[in-house]
């Protein structure tokens, strides 16, 4: 499609009330000259629910998403984060993710002490989820990576084995989750998972959040000063034992404190050089990622003990975990966001790949993400690609929203397909409603309701696809008629509680025909209708 066709078919349903989306994002292709990447995350229990093949036909049409990575190390949380259900799931409502459980078949002979631990969970410990997701993100020809969280040594596990964790300044343990990064153990296993996954998986990257200190004062817990920790100051120069008897008087005393300082960044950054260089070693086509959680708040990643500019060395990209949206409101012109993706750009180097989350779900808005992803998009520091926190959250609009902000802000690469919200037509004993319902827009009816609009696009043959909630308590009807004719027509029966979608192939449509979905609820179920998709053969 020319330039200018284009641009016209974005005029036309913008005044139209339309939206446009990309039906198909480019392909993902590793290296220097890849396309712009859009990526999200996957579970193993939303992809078992959903279906791969499902999740990805929404990512793609709806969000643009050329990159997938797996959360193969997920620390103990409820899901979806903040929210009651998810929006989309047929399968369960919540999920709460164990600790530090793993979604891939570890190659356990190369652990030592520690080992990765085994869902409880029967149908996650029998299947690869991770070899699922290589396998069907490469047949589509997409980008894949996959993501060691917070926590990769489950918290049971450090509180059964103490000498692995940290302790302050007076030697006690204050936090069962604080690994000692200078454990020989711990740091046998860090080098064991990554190497693990890289040598046995065809991935891109492999995504970290390693914040390796808490981010604590002296005197409230923070650092490590163990004996692993005192033996690897020493090998550095730093005396960690005088350090820490000057700080026990004065958490403020120097030069100690500064000390304290350099032999965090030191150890940190080591790790990562360890973990980039065992990656490399492993499978050369792979690299180290950073996902920086913390700048979004206003905190300096230095008290987490990070040195970004030397960290940043052994890094092959870096993605903020930026989540304003998901507030329902930003800073002051994304301020926040600004500096952030100008202070990473200058830490990161002109060379490297770096992305922005951008968070549709909890209370963002279609145009909060839109907005985010303008100032992401055009900001001067020239990102490579955006994050989408998360796919098991974000509900069919907001997925929509994502996909539309990318094209509003000038990324290429996106062919439009039409769509409508349902909302937005003419409508007759249907009433819009405002996420009241699972994180999403809408009409509802608990009666007999109609929502029409007049196609003023070229005569042609289309696929429609339609998105409606289906609930527990009836089975309404939807029927679909152009010009007057009834074309398709199906019954809520599902009864999963969530949205869901079904696509109806090869509708003869002329320019100017009326096209109607008609709903009729049923028992306590209303007849709940979100979106309406016109894909062109």
């Amino acid at each position: 499609m020319s330039q200018y066709i284009f641009m016209s078919l974005i005029i036309l349903n913008i005044l139209s009330g339309q939206a446009l989306f990309a039906a198909e994002p480019p392909q993902w292709k590793p290296g220097a000259d890849s396309t712009f990447e859009v990526g999200t995350q996957l579970r193993p229990w939303t992809i078992r629910d959903e279906g791969m093949d499902y999740i990805l036909d929404n990512c793609r049409s709806m969000a643009g998403v050329n990159n997938i990575y797996l959360i193969v190390v997920m620390h103990q949380e409820h899901r979806p984060y903040q929210a009651k259900k998810f929006p989309h799931n047929p399968a369960r409502g919540t999920f709460m993710a164990e600790d530090s459980t793993v979604a891939f078949f570890p190659e356990m002979s190369r652990y030592g002490k520690i080992k990765p631990q085994l869902s409880s969970y029967q149908w996650i410990r029998e299947t690869d989820w991770l070899k699922l997701t290589v396998d069907a993100c490469r047949k589509r020809g997409l980008g894949v990576g996959t993501e060691i969280s917070h926590f990769p040594i489950p918290k049971g596990m450090l509180g059964d084995n103490p000498g692995w964790l940290q302790r302050d300044v007076a030697g006690n343990i204050r936090s069962r989750v604080n690994f000692c990064p200078n454990n020989p153990d711990v740091r046998h296993y860090l080098r064991a998972i990554f190497g693990d996954l890289a040598a046995n998986y065809d991935l891109d990257y492999i995504q970290t959040c390693q914040y390796l200190f808490p981010r604590r004062d002296i005197d409230q817990g923070g650092g490590c000063f163990c004996s692993h920790c005192n033996a690897a100051a020493e090998k550095m120069g730093i005396d960690l034992i005088a350090v820490a008897a000057a700080l026990r008087k004065d958490k403020n005393a120097k030069p100690y404190r500064e000390r304290w300082r350099e032999f965090q960044f030191r150890t940190s950054t080591e790790v990562y050089r360890e973990l980039a260089q065992t990656i490399r070693n492993e499978n050369p086509k792979c690299h180290l990622r950073l996902n920086d959680v913390y700048s979004w708040r206003n905190n300096d990643p230095r008290d987490m003990g990070l040195d970004l500019t030397a960290i940043c060395h052994h890094l092959g990209s870096m993605v903020h975990q930026d989540h304003q949206e998901q507030l329902g409101l930003a800073d002051e012109d994304f301020s926040a966001r600004k500096k952030w993706l100008t202070d990473n750009r200058e830490h990161l180097g002109p060379d490297k790949p770096l992305l922005t989350g951008i968070a549709p779900r909890m209370r963002a808005t279609p145009e909060l993400v839109r907005e985010g992803i303008r100032v992401a998009v055009q900001h001067p520091a020239a990102i490579d690609g955006l994050a989408l926190k998360h796919y098991d959250g974000a509900s069919f609009s907001l997925l929509r929203a994502f996909k539309q902000g990318m094209i509003e802000a000038g990324v290429q690469g996106l062919s439009p397909t039409l769509g409508k919200e349902v909302e937005s037509m003419e409508l007759d004993g249907y009433e819009p409603f405002d996420k009241e319902l699972a994180e999403e827009w809408g009409v509802k009816t608990s009666g007999t309701g109609r929502a029409s609009f007049t196609f003023d696009l070229p005569t042609g043959t289309y696929d429609i696809r339609i998105t409606y909630f289906d609930g527990p308590d009836g089975h309404s009807d939807i029927t679909l008629s152009v010009a007057g004719s009834e074309k398709a027509s199906f019954k809520m029966d599902e009864d999963c509680d969530c949205w869901r979608w079904q696509r109806f192939e090869k509708i003869q449509i002329r320019k100017g025909d009326r096209l109607t979905l008609t709903g009729k609820a049923d028992g306590k179920e209303e007849a709940r209708l979100d979106f309406i998709e016109l894909i062109k053969k």
